[in-house]
């Protein structure tokens, strides 16, 4: 009887330091304690940061596409060449793979400020010349990097119009430059950085030229012909469907 009470006690005393070992777990070493912690951290950021392949499968855009920049898109920009500013505003197509792009846009330049000319006789005349006109745009791009961005790179041709409405507006002179047609060039590279699912900002820088035809008698022309010819800078914005 002694012995069964001396094993049953025994077996009460395990059990209950069992219990204690349950409900009160032995802790880590500090330094184990921070190491878990440190990799707990760069377990979140790593799921925080979207891969390319997580960016591509939340920014699915309708019409089984799931690439962000990828379909026609409305684009929206603001720029300056030479002495000439500019707005534009179109539409942009880009293919499959985001790699190839092409669009149309309409755009308005005016001059910043009034341009002087003087030609070899001395004789000296200021305009404020506006151009308006239609560009066709083309291009490529590389993949989306990081799942967030993408190099382009591309050409603009316009063909437009050249006038001076501030100096009619002003002094009711007319079109000082008469009739013309507007042509240029330009050429482009920058970065579109994705803002959203379907919308984007690209940043570009280039150059390249702007001149128009007409009556070469008139020193007006020669004033205005190569205004807008030189370095570009653009900020733009596009809106995917």
């Amino acid at each position: 009887m002694k012995t069964l009470k001396i094993t049953i006690l025994s077996m009460l005393l395990i059990g209950s330091l069992n219990g204690l070992n349950q409900e009160y777990p032995q802790q880590q070493p500090a330094e184990h304690s921070g190491e878990a912690i440190k990799i707990e951290k760069e377990n979140m950021w790593r799921s925080a940061s979207l891969s390319p392949a997580a960016f591509r499968s939340l920014a699915t855009i309708p019409g089984g596409l799931t690439e962000p920049g990828i379909g026609t898109g409305l684009e929206f920009s603001m720029g300056i060449q030479g002495i000439l500013s500019y707005f534009e505003a179109g539409v942009l197509r880009t293919g499959s793979g985001g790699n190839k792009f092409y669009g149309v846009r309409a755009k308005y330049m005016s001059s910043l400020t009034w341009a002087t000319f003087a030609d070899e006789v001395g004789q000296v005349v200021s305009c404020h010349p506006v151009v308006v006109g239609g560009v066709f745009t083309f291009g490529g791009a590389s993949p989306l990097l990081h799942g967030l961005f993408r190099a382009r790179g591309g050409t603009d041709f316009l063909l437009g119009y050249s006038f001076t409405p501030y100096d009619n507006l002003v002094y009711g002179t007319g079109n000082l430059i008469g009739d013309n047609v507007t042509f240029g060039v330009t050429g482009f590279f920058g970065l579109e950085l994705f803002t959203g699912e379907r919308t984007s900002i690209y940043f570009d820088a280039g150059g390249g030229f702007k001149m128009h035809t007409g009556d070469e008698e008139n020193p007006y022309v020669i004033a205005s012909s190569w205004l807008g010819s030189g370095f570009m800078l653009r900020l733009g914005m596009t809106f995917y469907r």
